[in-house]
């Protein structure tokens, strides 16, 4: 067993320094798993994003529209009062709407799983961090 203070205090700022050095290394490798994950999140997220706009901009647009054009083909097709030809086509309208950010959501979540790898990896990064900062906490 060293004795020596001196000897004691340099082994103990060495352990320090080397241990300083894995966690920036492992926040570095942290850092750039979650570049790549974020980089095929977007890849994979763009025709999501860009379904659910194109869904949110027909309803918003030319929904109302049509659904009025459809409402009066049935009030004078099958003689039904006004009333009940609006509440089917507005029926019809939010299925299809619903429809339509139903497959956005799936889109979007399914594009979000490769943050996964992130997430867990940084999970287990940090418990290592625990375990090496105080190995009697298991």
């Amino acid at each position: 067993m060293n004795t020596d203070p001196e000897n004691a205090y340099e082994g103990m700022r060495r352990n320090v320094l080397v241990f300083a050095q894995d966690a920036l290394r492992l926040a570095d490798l942290q850092g750039q798993l979650l570049k790549h994950d974020l980089a095929e999140f977007w890849q994979r997220s763009r025709f999501g994003i860009v379904f659910c706009a194109a869904g949110a901009a027909f309803i918003l647009g030319a929904v109302p529209v049509l659904l009025l054009g459809l409402s009066e083909f049935l009030q004078t097709t099958f003689e039904l009062r006004y009333d009940v030809s609006r509440a089917i086509v507005g029926g019809i309208g939010l299925l299809l709407g619903g429809v339509m950010l139903l497959i956005s959501v799936r889109l979007l979540a399914k594009a979000g799983s490769s943050l996964q790898r992130s997430q867990t990896e940084l999970r287990e990064n940090i418990i290592w961090l625990r375990k090496v900062l105080n190995p009697d906490d298991e």
